[in-house]
């Protein structure tokens, strides 16, 4: 009965996508599944943004085969391939001149400040840094990537993470991970789809005023993760598995009844471990995991938070998971991804059911992951179910200072909701956020993205790294 429950949640979910992209996306993307490409090979079919592409609307289908590209007796090679074969050779050339070698694996190292002023979290700084082993280009050989992110208030979100696609040989995968989160502007706004978002009680001179923080906490949740992989049926099947070792700690902001978690006290106030286990398995057809332009993703995750990996909670969690990337008009890509994560037992913590246990871990409903725009950790509850739809819009691709760039904006629609137990699931009354990214995208392995959100409660904006939609 649960998964037909969520079957129909799927569906539904699909049919958000427009029904226009039918037949331009059937024509326009090969009916079987295409092997991965190098990044170096990708340039070859690489379209140039709106602001320098006025070429493709001459002849779009120029790039659509690799054999446009031949030259042949009969077949003359077009002047317009002419010019974008010498574009994809410079974008080429300025991606070699950006490596650097060590014996005889050439490198990518790429790296962004972090500076800005927040009004809940102060004056923000520090850096992210990746270093990228090239000798296998499918996507790199492997990926180190390091943040450090402090505020002059305490927040904290350090990050070091290693992804090794090709193991022990191109089937295992191997990616760990450390976080360190100190989130001084945590919210708590109750369970469910009712919570009570009141903005007098954190206005003052409202009649109504409690405290500035009458909604927020301060949240300590350290991470270790290990996750391992094996890709077999042309490398589009993977069956994976991974241990997670954390801890939550919660600290009100006030001891007192200008407190909301404070004062309510949920289960799971006084923290403690979540450590897990989790295995699943997963489809993944898209041509390149770092900004896809094709393909979709399939996988089925379960999760068990036991005794024996220490773990202060016993609970379950079981995630479905679709994303789905359509490229059309050549410089735009829908991209579309449904999330449903069920957290069974009887003694969940509540900061655990602001969590999405897939192949990755996602937070919501609320915050950066999900439902964009709505503060974080705005609707949680055992059950919960997010859509999402992006439209990629590239509007510049090409060299800059010797540097592969590519910019897109990219405007969305999250909408979603939550439920304590599967048999309340309807879809009346969807929690729903809109709003805009800015993507910048360096050497293809480093992306960076500045995102504004808008919903019923509040305005928001977020500064994040590497692909949403992972």
């Amino acid at each position: 009965m649960i998964i037909y429950k969520y079957i129909k949640i799927v569906l539904f979910s699909l049919l958000m996508v427009p029904f226009c992209l039918n037949a331009s996306v059937a024509a326009r993307l090969p009916l079987e599944p295409q092997l991965k490409k190098t990044p170096a090979e990708r340039e070859d079919k690489l379209k140039p943004g709106i602001i320098n592409g006025i070429q493709e609307a001459i002849s779009p289908s120029v790039l659509e085969e690799d054999e446009d590209w031949n030259a042949t007796p009969e077949k003359p090679t077009p002047p317009i391939a002419r010019d974008f074969k010498e574009m994809s050779s410079s974008i080429k050339q300025a991606m070699e001149k950006q490596n650097f070698k060590l014996g005889d694996h050439p490198y990518s190292l790429q790296g962004l400040p972090i500076a800005y002023t927040s009004k809940t979290t102060g004056f923000n700084l520090g850096t992210r840094i990746s270093l990228a082993d090239l000798k296998t280009e499918d996507p790199y050989t492997f990926l180190f990537s390091f943040q450090f992110w402090q505020t002059d208030r305490g927040a904290k979100n350090h990050q070091i993470s290693l992804d090794v696609p090709e193991l022990f040989s191109k089937h295992w995968r191997l990616k760990l991970t450390y976080t360190y989160p100190e989130v001084i502007d945590n919210n708590y706004f109750g369970l469910g789809n009712k919570s009570v978002y009141n903005q007098d009680f954190i206005t003052p001179g409202n009649p109504n005023f409690i405290s500035r923080n009458y909604y927020q906490y301060i949240f300590v949740y350290p991470r270790f993760t290990i996750d391992l992989s094996y890709k077999f049926f042309r490398e589009r099947l993977s069956l994976y598995g991974g241990i997670g070792i954390d801890k939550g700690t919660i600290h009100p902001i006030n001891k007192d009844s200008t407190s909301k978690i404070y004062t309510e006290q949920p289960y799971g106030y006084n923290g403690g471990k979540t450590n897990y286990i989790k295995i699943g398995l997963k489809f993944d057809s898209r041509d390149y995991p770092m900004n896809p332009t094709k393909g979709f993703v399939v996988a089925a995750t379960y999760t068990d938070h036991v005794k024996f990996m220490g773990s202060d909670f016993n609970y379950v969690n079981i995630d479905l998971t679709y994303m789905g990337f359509f490229a059309f008009l050549n410089y735009f890509v829908l991209s579309h991804r449904v999330m449903i994560d069920q957290a069974l037992g009887n003694n969940l913590p509540f900061f655990a059911l602001a969590e999405f246990n897939s192949y990755n871990n996602y937070q919501g409903l609320g915050g950066e992951d999900t439902l964009r725009g709505a503060p974080t950790f705005r609707y949680i509850d055992n059950l919960k179910f997010i859509n999402q739809l992006e439209l990629r819009t590239r509007f510049y691709n090409g060299v800059v200072f010797g540097q592969h760039m590519e910019l897109f904006l990219v405007p969305y629609w999250d909408f979603g909701k939550v439920w304590d137990r599967y048999k309340k699931i309807n879809f009346e009354d969807l929690h729903h956020t809109v709003g805009n990214e800015f993507r910048f995208t360096w050497n293809t392995t480093f992306i960076a993205s500045f995102t504004m959100g808008f919903s019923k409660d509040n305005f928001a904006t977020y500064l994040s790294f590497g692909e949403s939609f992972d």
